[in-house]
């Protein structure tokens, strides 16, 4: 789920209602236009559930409840009837709202009563479509590091077993000549049946991904958005639309700074009085979006020769490799909300190596 940090703001003059999520169901606490609790129920998250809602909240209310796993069919449930909804982000909510009280109920209307003040930070939801192009990237992720970590247990099953030196040399610990040796290895015992299991389900895991990466090439082709962040020296199909899908509209976000906080990619801030504190990355946000912008930096730092020399030049400066990356992180950034904003071609654009690209998507290379 992408989040929006954006605080409505903005006492309402209307009636307000707002539920407190579980898995099944959803305690309901309903405001007049002037604070007092006129009604207080629980639905279950089902149908009949909402249609209750429905029968016991006039349309014209205004509805929230935090971002949770039940957030999306709650949403279109509601939304599907009329009202304007509000999901919360509970990050956010949490550091506008502490309290030792804590039950379904009072947080059912400690979420109206800020919802009345105009106090709720929003939590952006995708729309249907995105949301499927989301949950195949991020299946696509999740096979990746599978295949990963699968690859990385197969050759130390073999250094454990004193063979995997016996293999033929190659760049690629998996290319087709190391595969084929791998097939004929014999232990004469269990072990081939272990080893063999192994590379059966690497290749299991291999054909899954590739009906998953047609649909993204698909998508990746119809996107703007994605075509444009293909310019970069060091960004594909997928490595693009990732960025994409977890930035969606550039103009959610107010300036550079708003999409790297979304990143993660500022400090934490321990300001108290007048001392200044700045700690670690903050980290927050979507952690495969940090995945992406950091195998990002890496290819584009190899490819792009200032991108390079500015990586370098923190390096040199700081000492840290660690420092370096994130100050280029923070760079690409930058870069690419400008990019995005303008519309405006990747700087440094191979413009032949972009037009290969999108040839191998099966697109036309003429914008």
């Amino acid at each position: 789920m992408g989040k929006r940090k954006k605080v409505k703001s903005g006492r309402m003059n209307t009636m307000v209602a707002a539920l407190d999520l579980s898995d099944t169901e959803g305690v309901t606490t309903v405001l007049s236009p002037y604070g007092d609790v006129t009604d207080s129920f629980t639905i279950r998250l089902d149908e009949q559930g909402f249609a209750q809602f429905a029968g016991r909240v006039p349309k014209e209310a205004k509805v929230a409840f935090e971002a949770t796993g039940m957030a999306y069919p709650v949403h279109r449930a509601l939304v599907s009837y009329g009202y304007d909804v509000t999901v919360v982000h509970p990050k956010e909510l949490a550091w506008i709202v502490k309290s030792k009280k804590k039950n379904d109920k009072a947080d059912s209307l400690k979420i109206a009563r800020l919802h009345m003040s105009g106090m709720l930070p929003e939590s952006h939801l995708l729309d249907p479509e995105e949301q499927v192009k989301r949950d195949l990237l991020v299946q696509r992720v999740k096979i990746g590091n599978e295949i990963g970590r699968l690859k990385n247990s197969i050759i130390a099953y073999l250094k454990r077993e004193g063979i995997y030196h016996r293999l033929p040399p190659s760049t690629d610990s998996f290319s087709g000549t190391r595969r084929k040796a791998i097939a004929a290895l014999k232990f004469g015992d269990d072990r081939d049946l272990v080893l063999h299991t192994m590379m059966d389900r690497l290749e299991f895991l291999e054909k899954q991904c590739d009906p998953i990466e047609d649909r993204i090439k698909q998508y990746a082709l119809k996107s703007d958005d994605v075509r444009l962040l293909m310019t970069i020296n060091g960004v594909d199909y997928y490595l693009a639309s990732l960025l994409s899908s977890y930035i969606g509209d550039v103009n959610r976000f107010p300036s550079d700074d708003h999409l790297a906080s979304y990143f993660g990619m500022v400090p934490a801030n321990r300001d108290s009085g007048s001392m200044v504190r700045r700690g670690k990355m903050a980290k927050e946000g979507p952690a495969a979006a940090r995945w992406a912008l950091s195998i990002m930096v890496d290819t584009v730092v190899r490819q792009n020769k200032p991108i390079r020399e500015y990586y370098q030049s923190v390096k040199a400066r700081t000492g840290s490799g660690k420092m370096a990356h994130v100050s280029t992180s923070r760079k690409l950034v930058r870069m690419l909300y400008h990019m995005l904003k303008t519309r405006q071609r990747w700087k440094w654009e191979n413009p032949k190596l972009s037009e290969k690209k999108i040839a191998r998507l099966g697109g036309d290379t003429t914008d």
